[in-house]
């Protein structure tokens, strides 16, 4: 397949940028189903609906995280098996009905249930939503464009604080769940419309002609690996293994188990500074209005973050850039118990917040790193188990912080962890397959197998 130029290079273009754009607005989605609970949790509280406690309240918390946890697992492994369109439907179709569900709950137990469904929905959909961009975009930009969808988690945390000021006191508490059951429909009528198979999929299982059409209604050339996949169709054979034979098979199974782990750190550090910044620093002797400042900068941060560091990873390679950014971010953290002026915090604080958005670069690696019958599976485990670190990450800060420890013990805590990420970032193996799946500037010594 010949590179595209003139108006077939305006429709890969449009192609890309409609697989790109869809997957982006999914993830909007993910974002706010996700901070939903937050962002009306204080409401429970104080009206004591169904006599919810701040226990039962952390209870339903970790019921979403857990429901996040097995579905991201469990749907990067059928996403491999039965193609990513239907897997991405179903996780959409699940966190819009189960979330709608929430705002009509009779009781405090159905509306647990109805969360830790709706985690097993939005939990699934990331590492399909990875998998499928990483295949329509250019081999050598496929690490910012997983940057750029995962932009959508803040995107839509911002969404709901803004909607929650003025939609809560006007209506209730459950209306923000009725309104993001229906955005959930919206969506999912568009994602049926513009969401495409993928063509590596296709090729896999032997059905060159559907991904010979759907090539040709996207106008993949050869820059994207579905376009690749498409070239080599004849003389890849991808079908032999499954996506778990794969992922424990020579010269992958050591970067099968870091690839988890390496999340796991770096989530504990995002979900505990996210849940305990503002009482750390309060702590430490800050205003809590300049607290609450800190929080806006980390998230700031790391907005910017998901977008510069995925997109350095694609010009300079992935273990070094990664690793980088998660050493700056110990280090940074490690600053913290020096307690500096409060402006160079502030500064700190957007530092670390950019330096933990390496996670989602680790995503981009992972998914550069196995080839596309095994992307889904890998992406699964290392986003699923990782979200461990999700769980463990604030449980652990509000141990230390309750303890005689304080505030810079938790700052150590954190800054070991970012180090524990580093190191074994570096010493992930190096790939040796075939250059259809070789990333273009990450695995620069890779050879052909």
């Amino acid at each position: 397949m010949s590179k595209l130029s003139g108006p077939g290079t305006e429709r890969a273009v449009s192609g890309t940028r409609s697989v790109v754009l869809t997957c982006l607005a999914i993830t909007i989605l993910d974002g706010v189903d996700l901070i939903m609970f937050g962002a009306v949790l204080p409401t429970l509280l104080e009206s004591e609906q169904w006599g919810i406690t701040t226990a039962s309240a952390g209870l339903i918390g970790s019921l979403s995280l857990f429901g996040m946890m097995a579905g991201a697992m469990l749907a990067g492994y059928i996403t491999d098996r039965i193609g990513r369109r239907p897997v991405v439907l179903a996780c959409i179709a699940s966190f819009s009905l189960f979330t709608g569900l929430c705002a009509i709950a009779p009781n405090l137990e159905s509306f647990g249930l109805f969360r830790l469904i709706a985690g097993l929905g939005f939990g699934g959909a990331l590492p399909t939503l990875i998998a499928l961009t990483q295949e329509y975009v250019k081999v050598d930009r496929r690490q910012f464009y997983n940057g750029v969808i995962q932009t959508g988690f803040p995107i839509g945390g911002v969404l709901v604080s803004i909607a929650g000021i003025f939609l809560i006191p006007a209506f209730g508490w459950k209306v923000m769940f009725a309104a993001g059951g229906i955005l959930g429909v919206v969506l999912f009528v568009i994602a049926f419309r513009h969401l495409p198979e993928s063509i590596a999929f296709f090729t896999s299982k032997g059905r060159h002609e559907e991904a010979r059409a759907l090539a040709e209604r996207y106008a993949i050339d050869s820059g994207a690996e579905s376009g690749m996949a498409l070239d080599q169709s004849r003389r890849v054979d991808t079908e032999a293994k499954s996506g778990l034979k794969v992922l424990f098979a020579p010269g992958n199974r050591i970067a099968t188990i870091m690839f988890p782990l390496i999340t796991f750190f770096g989530l504990l550090v995002s979900y505990g500074m996210n849940t305990w910044i503002p009482q750390m620093l309060r702590s430490s002797g800050y205003d809590l209005g300049s607290a609450l400042a800190f929080l806006l900068a980390f998230n700031l941060g790391s907005g910017i973050g998901m977008v510069v560091i995925t997109g350095l990873a694609d010009r300079l390679g992935s273990r070094p850039v990664i690793s980088v950014s998660f050493i700056g971010g110990a280090v940074a953290v490690a600053a913290l118990t020096l307690q500096p002026a409060q402006a160079l915090v502030f500064g700190l604080v957007l530092l670390i917040g950019f330096c933990a958005s390496s996670t989602t670069a680790v995503y981009g690696f992972v998914g550069v790193f196995y080839p596309a019958v095994a992307r889904g599976t890998a992406l699964g485990l290392a986003v699923g188990l990782g979200r461990l670190g999700g769980i463990v990450g604030p449980i652990l800060t509000g141990l230390i912080m309750g303890s005689a420890l304080g505030a810079n013990w938790a700052y150590y805590a954190f800054a070991i962890a970012g180090a524990a990420a580093a190191v074994l970032v570096a010493l992930v193996p190096r790939t040796t397959r075939a250059p259809i799946e070789a990333p273009v500037a990450v695995e620069k010594a890779a050879e052909p197998a």
